[in-house]
C-alpha cells in the first residue's frame, strides 16, 4: 500500500469513493458515527476522544475498505508524532494507568541543613573506617554485566527469553505485522516501531516492563523463559505489563 505524501483522511476518502460508498454506507456498516468518519477523512481526530480511539476508528474503517490497516496506523501514528512520545504518555492519555503523583517539594532551607548534616557525618567518620566499609561493600557486590540491549533476528528462529535479567519479554511476529510500544520500569520508552512476521524482538529489564501490541493477533510473547502466545485478537489494542516471575498484568 502505497502512501508516500498522502494523509489519513485522503487514503480513506479515496477508497471510500472508489468503492462507490458514502459516509452513510460506511456509518451503517461499521457502526461509526458519520460525524466522527467526517471529521476523520478531514483529518480532524479531536472529536475521536483521543489517539487511541481514533486508531482503532480508522482500523475499523480500513478493514471495512479492504485497506491495509497496520499501514494506516502507521501513518497515523507517524502523523500525529506518538512515536516520539513516552509510551507513559500514551497510557495516561488513554485512561490506562493513572497520572503520576507529584512529588511535595523541599524548601532550600530544609535541603540547606540536610547537606550541612551530611557534610558533618562525612567529616567525622575516620578516614580509615570509610575505606574499610568502602572495601567490604565492594566484596559483597560484584560488578554487574551491563544489561545487553534488545536483540532481533528476522530469519523465523525461536527466540527465548532467558535471565539475562529479572523481567525478559521476546515478541515474535507470528501472523501478519503489529506495531509495539515497550517501557521500563523508569517510564522511559526503550522501543517504538512495528515487528514483522518471522521477526523477534527481546527486551530486559530489572523490575518491569511495560508492552503495547497494536495488533494483539499478530504476534506471540515469551515471558521470563515461558510461552504465553498471542494476548489477543487481530486488530486488537493490548496493554500489558510483566514483572520478575508474575502473571501479566493487563
Amino acid at each position: 500500500m502505497y502512501l508516500e505524501n498522502q494523509t489519513i483522511g485522503s487514503v480513506l476518502c479515496a477508497a471510500r469513493k472508489a468503492a462507490g460508498y458514502s459516509i452513510d454506507d460506511v456509518s451503517s456498516q461499521t457502526r461509526i458515527r458519520a460525524g466522527l468518519i467526517r471529521d476523520i477523512e478531514g483529518n480532524n481526530f479531536e472529536t475521536s476522544g483521543a489517539n487511541a480511539y481514533a486508531r482503532g476508528h480508522i482500523r475499523t474503517i480500513g478493514k471495512f475498505l479492504n485497506l491495509d490497516t497496520d499501514a494506516l496506523v502507521e501513518l497515523f501514528a507517524v502523523s500525529t508524532g506518538d512515536f516520539d512520545r513516552p509510551m507513559i504518555d500514551l497510557l495516561t492519555d488513554n485512561n490506562v494507568v493513572a497520572p503520576k503523583r507529584e512529588l511535595p517539594k523541599i524548601s532550600y532551607k530544609v535541603m540547606a541543613s540536610a547537606a550541612a548534616a551530611i557534610v558533618a557525618l562525612l567529616i567525622a567518620v575516620p578516614t580509615v573506617g570509610g575505606m574499610i566499609s568502602s572495601n567490604k561493600t565492594a566484596s559483597q557486590n560484584p560488578s554487574v554485566p551491563a544489561q545487553a540491549a534488545p536483540s532481533t533476528t528476522s530469519n523465523g528462529a525461536t527466540v527465548v527469553a532467558t535471565k539475562t535479567s529479572d523481567v525478559s519479554v521476546v515478541v515474535t511476529g507470528t501472523n501478519g505485522k503489529s506495531w509495539i510500544g515497550i517501557q521500563d520500569s523508569s517510564g522511559a520508552q526503550v522501543f517504538s516501531g512495528t515487528i514483522h512476521q518471522g521477526e523477534s524482538k527481546s527486551f530486559g529489564d530489572a523490575t518491569q516492563l511495560q508492552v503495547t501490541l497494536g495488533n494483539a493477533g499478530a504476534v506471540s510473547l515469551n515471558v521470563n523463559g515461558r510461552d504465553i502466545g498471542t494476548t489477543g485478537a487481530a486488530g486488537e489494542v493490548v496493554h500489558l505489563s510483566f514483572e520478575p516471575d508474575a502473571a501479566a498484568k493487563g
